[in-house]
This record gives C-alpha cells, sequence and structure tokens, in this order.
C-alpha cells in the first residue's frame, strides 16, 4: 500500500494535470469545462488492488451474479431436459397406441378370415367318398376292386411270364 501525490488541480478542457502556469491547453471547438480541483492523495487498496482517494469504499466483488446466472442456466436445462422427457413420452405413447392399433386390426383380420372360412364350410358340405376296407393287396380275391395297390399286383401277375396261379 503506497501513498502517492499528485497535482491538486486538472484542466477543465482536457483533464490533464495543471501546474502553477506550465500547461498550455487549446481546445479548439472542445467544449471548455472548469477547472476542478483534484484530490492529492491516492492510494491502493489492499483488498480491490485499485488506486482510491480518501473517500474510498471497497466493494469486494461477491459471487452473487455468477451464482443467479449458474442458477439461471441450470433452470434452463431443467426444463429443457423435462421438455425434452415429456416429447419422448409423447412420442412412446403414440407408437404403442400405433401398436396397439395394429394388433387390433390383425386380430379382427384374423377373426373374419375364420369367420369366413367357416361359412364357406358350412354352405358346401365336402364330398366325401366311402372309405374301401382295408386289405391286403396280395390276399384280395375280389376281381372288381378299385383299390391301386390291388389294381397293380393284379396287372402284375398277368404280365408276369412265370406261372402265378394268376
Amino acid at each position: 500500500m503506497g501513498l502517492k501525490l499528485r497535482g491538486v488541480i486538472r484542466c477543465g478542457a482536457c483533464g490533464k494535470p495543471r501546474g502553477l502556469g506550465t500547461h498550455l491547453c487549446s481546445p479548439g471547438r472542445r467544449r471548455r469545462r472548469r477547472t476542478r480541483p483534484q484530490n492529492p492523495v491516492t492510494w491502493e487498496c489492499p483488498n480491490c488492488r485499485k488506486p482510491r482517494g480518501l473517500r474510498h469504499t471497497c466493494g469486494n466483488a461477491g459471487d452473487f451474479k455468477a451464482r443467479k446466472r449458474k442458477a439461471a442456466t441450470a433452470e434452463r436445462q431443467r426444463k429443457r431436459k423435462a421438455a425434452r422427457a415429456r416429447q419422448a413420452a409423447k412420442r412412446k405413447a403414440t407408437r404403442e397406441r400405433q401398436a396397439a392399433r395394429r394388433r387390433q386390426a390383425a386380430a379382427e383380420r384374423r377373426t373374419r378370415e375364420k369367420a369366413r372360412k367357416e361359412a364357406a364350410r358350412k354352405r358346401r358340405p365336402r364330398l366325401r367318398q366311402p372309405r374301401q376296407p382295408q386289405h391286403d393287396y396280395a390276399t384280395c380275391t375280389d376281381k372288381d376292386c378299385t383299390r391301386h395297390p390291388c389294381l397293380a399286383y393284379r396287372q402284375g401277375l398277368e404280365d408276369c411270364p412265370l406261372p402265378h396261379g394268376g
């Protein structure tokens, strides 16, 4: 902390320290102001390290503005995050509703198809041929049997050049 002494009067036009007649100032078109007395003693504040006069009150810079700015930034980020979460939830709900509608439509299609097939089955009964009794083709004695294995066996016996008793 050093004390400094300086000139007592400053020029009103140019603001330079003015001595006892050694200052020559031609302000030209600048506005002329009154010459004002200046505090001759200045000192450096140990807290803020600024040169101050006798009426100095040190205003230590607090962090209120920084904290306020930081809180505002955090609030904006929180709001943005909440808005993104709401949008994501809305998109998810929309996708779930669409999926449910698709599943419902598929179930209705399956029901309609099943009902259509059932109605078609009831409209025209299937024509079934009576089943022939199962028997061994080699022991079949019916000359009018229409079963394929029996016919093939009889034809094979007729075409065979060996005597089989056929």
